[in-house]
């Protein structure tokens, strides 16, 4: 390489860098308050936290990489049009194209190394981080206590809470039904308004309810309902996080491999319930036996499409982000020629506008898939599709200067 293009790569390579920890900085924000929240209020240990934080970090890479080429392109070649330099090789009789051609190459290397991480790293570690979390609420029963929901992996209790004030810790409209009571119906509390607290030696979440009633059915047959000004109702929590984990994977938690090997089942599953389905049509029993068989394989097959399109597009959504790295980056490269700014401010705030519509239209495009309403393809393809057209008229215009739209409607400059 000459010294223009050694200079070129190492000024991009820094700044994509700075801008991978920058916004892997920003995007963790969210996770960051829930780990201070299970470090100070929840008791949870520092080495699980830490783990926690580590393992988070492969899905927000995988994010932030393509929009960091991106920033890193715009700076880099911003600063050197901005500075005339780009002007001064031209004058040189050096095509500008060949300032780019080792970024180019380094976007080329990226693509396939982020699909490899997002295939195989960033699911391992969505796993490690869950299956952690789900430990972690096991320990602190009080972490999976949701508004509005029947919760019943409490020892010897079924719990409903209306809502929550975490801050103060309490809590109203609850009810509680009492498990455990052999034959009988299952006593149950209701109060409107409550506490959540601890225990000191951390072994008991303490329920603590004031004016409710308890209604429950005696063996005599009788019902009985009492009125209380105050309730308190311990349920024991494991003072020891342990490390149980579990083998069930979701379709972003699965590597490229297990991915694969679903989707290949899920196909099979389908075509066999499709063969049950034409053999049943065939029969010449019951009709309306017929009928209701026939109905039940169909749901059956809707269900398991829905898997397989669930699975094909989480599997097209990781190929789609990483060669978006290639295209970021080819993007970012001739728009920053373009802005003839050169700033770390304009490139965030180019980069992330740019980025903010990329991902609404990956979302747009990953729910239309997983609905059917496109194929898997198209959904997580299309925001790359429509970088192609403005990522070949930018790199056209700026380095080798000449336009391909004016190429094809017959007015060549």
């Amino acid at each position: 390489m000459s010294l223009l293009q050694r200079e070129a790569v190492k000024e991009f390579v820094l700044y994509f860098i700075f801008a991978t920890v920058v916004l892997a900085f920003v995007l963790l924000m969210d996770r960051l308050f829930l780990l201070a929240d299970l470090l100070v209020r929840k008791g949870v240990p520092m080495s699980a936290v830490t783990e926690i934080s580590f393992f988070s970090l492969p899905f927000v890479i995988s994010v932030s990489a393509p929009l960091a080429g991106l920033i890193a392109g715009v700076i880099t070649f911003g600063r050197m049009a901005q500075d005339n330099e780009m002007a001064v090789v031209r004058a040189a009789g050096i095509p500008a194209w060949r300032l780019f051609i080792p970024v180019m190459v380094l976007g080329i290397i990226m693509a396939p190394v982020m699909v490899v991480f997002n295939g195989y790293v960033v699911p391992e570690a969505q796993h490690r981080v869950r299956n952690l979390l789900t430990d972690i609420a096991r320990k602190k029963p009080a972490l999976r206590i949701q508004e509005r929901i029947f919760m019943d992996d409490f020892p010897g209790y079924m719990v409903y809470i209306g809502s929550i004030n975490q801050r103060h810790s309490t809590i109203s409209n609850t009810v509680i039904f009492e498990r455990g009571r052999g034959k009988n119906p299952p006593a149950f509390v209701t109060a409107p308004r409550g506490e959540l607290k601890y225990t000191a030696d951390d072994r008991y979440l303490v329920l603590t309810l004031y004016d409710g009633e308890i209604h429950e059915l005696l063996e005599t047959g009788n019902y009985r309902r009492l009125a209380f000004r105050e309730q308190i109702i311990n349920i024991p929590s494991e003072d020891v996080l342990v490390r149980q984990g579990r083998d069930y994977r979701t379709d972003d938690e699965m590597r490229f491999n297990h991915l694969l090997k679903q989707i290949r089942d899920v196909n099979n599953d389908v075509r066999e319930l499709n063969q049950q389905l034409a053999d049943l049509r065939s029969d010449s029993s019951d009709e309306e036996i017929i009928q209701v068989r026939a109905d039940e394989l169909k749901t059956r097959i809707r269900y398991r499409r829905s898997e397989a399109l669930r699975s094909m597009t989480e599997l097209h959504k990781r190929f789609s982000l990483a060669f978006s790295c290639f295209f970021f980056l080819l993007f970012g490269a001739p728009l920053g020629l373009v802005l003839r700014r050169g700033g770390i401010g304009t490139g965030f705030i180019v980069g992330l506008i740019f980025f903010a519509l990329y991902y609404v239209l990956l979302l747009a495009g990953e729910n239309m898939a997983e609905n059917g309403t496109v194929s898997p393809f198209f959904g997580m393809w299309l925001p790359n599709i429509l970088l192609v057209l403005p990522v070949l008229e930018l790199s056209s215009r700026t380095l080798f200067e000449f336009s391909i739209i004016r190429l094809f409607t017959g007015r060549v400059k």
